[in-house]
């Protein structure tokens, strides 16, 4: 971003940017960005990830651009972008990027074992064992019981969202027949040794990266940059496919992460910040910039083409993935909306993962009591929920 903020300021000399580095979401940004709102000193804009949204707008932290967008502008990025910062008629964020998710496998390895490339949940499950059987410290992947938000987002593909807020109720789904077979697949991997259980994006998680321990890992697409900086020994041994459906035939896929440039209530200069917010996500100089660093997945439509994205990858064997992953952000099913409390509910998740890990319940006794949690907790920032 630093580089993207740089390239805008040579370029438009009536409007000059500052950016300020602060730590990741999680790690304090959030609450940092929440504490200079309300102090009335905030910047104009600020990267967040499209679930954290729904929090910033219930302390009405931030501001529609709707007065500063037009047709045009809208038309630039991708539709089901635009559904991830729109509430109530009013537009909070220029959508950055988004997560779409493939099947990240060594093709090597399944060659050497003679293991089916799997396109379907059932496949896959047959291919672990295939792999487990063929090296005792190899799995297919990885479960990470400390967080829960990769498995939300498998939730997701399968099609019913957890919230919708029909009749200005947020009512929840978190328990629907398509999130329960979803939970009980993986409770099943869990069961009979089909998965290693451990974090992801962790020295281990890389470890064993590079060890070829982990065979075919569901992911988004942002994850390849980080893969190849973390397992470099194993370039050129990676291909990436479609995730598997829970149909043959299928073509539902999900996202991972995602992040808008959001406008924050009392910037003195919406028009500008804007224009700003818009160029940053759609100019090609600058996503080029922002793609090098392993951002996402463009918003813009113009960015799917980009040169960074269209050419082969050497860590893939040379595959050219952009018709992949372009395929894949537009089967993202629809209609899915973030909640207020969206990270209480990632943690329940998470703490209830880690005794599932233990014996104590299911995936689907967890989902159960994070329902009711999250309900009871939207409740109390004066919202109704059931």
């Amino acid at each position: 971003m630093d580089k993207a903020v740089e390239l805008f300021n040579q370029t438009h000399k009536d409007v000059q940017i500052t950016l300020d580095n602060i730590p990741p979401g999680n790690k304090g940004g959030y609450a940092k960005m929440h504490a200079a709102v309300l102090a009335g000193d905030a910047p104009c804009l600020a990267q967040m990830e499209f679930q954290e949204m729904p929090s910033f707008l219930l302390n009405s932290e931030l501001m529609d651009l709707n007065p500063y967008l037009t047709a045009a502008d809208r038309a630039d990025f991708q539709p089901n972008t635009w559904d991830l910062v729109s509430f109530e008629g009013g537009s909070y964020a220029v959508p950055q990027a988004t997560g779409p998710m493939g099947l990240y496998y060594r093709q090597d390895l399944l060659e050497k074992w003679g293991i089916k490339l799997p396109t379907t949940w059932q496949e896959y499950r047959e291919a672990a064992v295939k792999i487990r059987k063929a090296d005792p410290n190899a799995y297919i992947t990885s479960f990470p019981a400390n967080d829960a938000a990769p498995f939300i987002s498998l939730a997701w593909q399968a099609g019913t969202p957890w919230f919708n807020t029909g009749n200005g109720v947020w009512q929840a789904t978190m328990t629907s027949p398509a999130t329960v077979k979803v939970a009980e697949f993986w409770q099943g991997m869990i069961k009979d040794d089909l998965v290693k259980v451990g974090p992801q994006f962790a020295p281990s998680w890389y470890k064993d990266l590079a060890s070829g321990h982990l065979v075919a890992v569901p992911v988004a697409q942002w994850a390849e940059a980080i893969m190849e900086a973390n397992a470099p020994s194993t370039a050129g041994k990676w291909r990436a496919a479609p995730l598997p459906q829970w149909e043959p035939g299928g073509k539902a896929s999900a996202s991972y992460g995602g992040s808008a440039t959001a406008l924050l209530r009392g910037c003195e200069h919406p028009r500008e910040a804007t224009e700003f917010a818009l160029w940053v996500n759609r100019d090609p100089g600058s996503v080029s910039l922002l793609i090098k660093s392993g951002y996402g997945w463009p918003a813009a439509l113009s960015g799917m083409s980009n040169p960074q994205l269209t050419r082969p990858s050497a860590f893939l064997g040379g595959q050219q993935t952009s018709q992949l992953f372009t395929d894949s952000s537009s089967q993202v099913p629809r209609g899915w909306v973030w909640w207020p409390t969206f990270d209480n509910t990632v943690k329940a998740l998470s703490d209830r993962f880690e005794q599932v890990i233990t014996g104590k319940g299911t995936i689907v006794d967890a989902l159960r009591t994070s329902q009711t949690q999250t309900v009871e907790q939207i409740r109390d920032k004066g919202l109704r929920a059931r």
